[in-house]
């Protein structure tokens, strides 16, 4: 796959955030494939860890759903995990999404990607400043990141470590003078690290929904009912057994045995709960165990209440 044309800055098609860099040199060119760029258009990138629970798959899905049902261009760098999520929901959705590339249109990366990457050249936008043949080198990606931040309006983060792509992503976009946003994690899970940390030295603002990102991008587009009071209210009921199986669950997966012995369950009776939370969408097995959905977190919350 190569790139169908190339832009500059004096092309109408190149966005001209990209000249707002603050201290960083704007790319001299794009090498582009698919629809076009839409500078006028507010757009928001959505970034985090390739490694992301399954909290952080169904945020980063929700946010890039909600966006771009609100005609917001999502944009992200077609990494496994959260970037991918993002795309995807965007295009599920029938919105644009564009995936900066820190490597040249014809390098197949990465290679679990490959199908997505050719839904994007054909329905959204695929971009990148290296020429043809460039390899995915380890010192293109903190590049391929000002541009993600220099092409949107606001970053999101939803999943990162300590030495996160998305918190470079994050940093920059705070330099250019993007709205920053971080969604809350579990502090026990490696991976809610930067988020939160982003969020405790005030460098970005909490969104734990799309509605908070809208209160400041959009708000017309904001809810009149907070969206975890919406959640709550929607949240399918659980018996006995199921409660205390969700209440032995977190983020982080959790092995059959210990959900048991948490839950006081016999063996054979929790695995018979965990496989009806599976097929009800309130939990989601992992190869190290369950973890628990926003679903099942939202029907845990709401049995408390009653």
């Amino acid at each position: 796959m190569t790139a169908d044309r190339i832009l500059r800055p004096t092309d109408a098609e190149w966005p001209s955030r990209l000249n707002e860099l603050a201290g960083d040199s704007p790319p001299e060119q794009l090498h582009v494939r698919g629809r076009l760029l839409e500078p006028g258009r507010t757009s928001i990138a959505i970034v985090g860890t390739r490694r992301p629970t399954v909290s952080g798959i169904e945020i980063a899905t929700t946010m890039a759903r909600a966006f771009a049902e609100a005609g917001f261009v999502v944009v992200s760098g077609l990494a496994m995990g959260i970037d991918a999520a993002a795309h995807k929901a965007c295009l599920e959705a029938g919105g644009h999404t564009v995936a900066v590339l820190g490597c040249g249109l014809d390098v197949d990366y990465p290679r679990a990607n490959a199908k997505l990457r050719g839904v994007i050249g054909k329905l959204g936008t695929l971009v990148t400043e290296y020429e043809d043949g460039t390899e995915p080198h380890a010192y293109n990606f903190p590049k391929r990141n000002r541009i993600v931040a220099g092409l949107v309006h606001a970053v999101v983060v939803v999943e990162g470590g300590t030495k996160s792509g998305s918190l470079i992503t994050a940093r920059l976009g705070i330099e250019y003078g993007r709205e920053v946003f971080a969604v809350p994690g579990n502090p026990r899970n490696l991976m809610s690290i930067a988020p939160n940390e982003l969020i405790r030295t005030g460098q970005a603002a909490l969104a734990a929904c799309p509605e908070h990102v809208f209160e400041v991008l959009a708000p017309q587009q904001a809810w009149l009912e907070p969206c975890d009071t919406r959640r709550m209210r929607s949240a399918p009921s659980v018996d006995e057994e199921e409660l205390a199986a969700l209440f032995a669950l977190d983020e982080i997966p959790t092995i059959p045995e210990r959900i048991a012995a948490a839950a006081n369950l016999a063996p054979g009776r929790v695995s018979m709960v965990l496989a009806k939370l599976e097929v009800r969408g309130l939990v989601r097995k992992r190869r190290m165990g369950y973890e628990i959905t926003a679903t099942g977190a939202a029907a845990r919350a709401t049995a408390l209440e009653k």
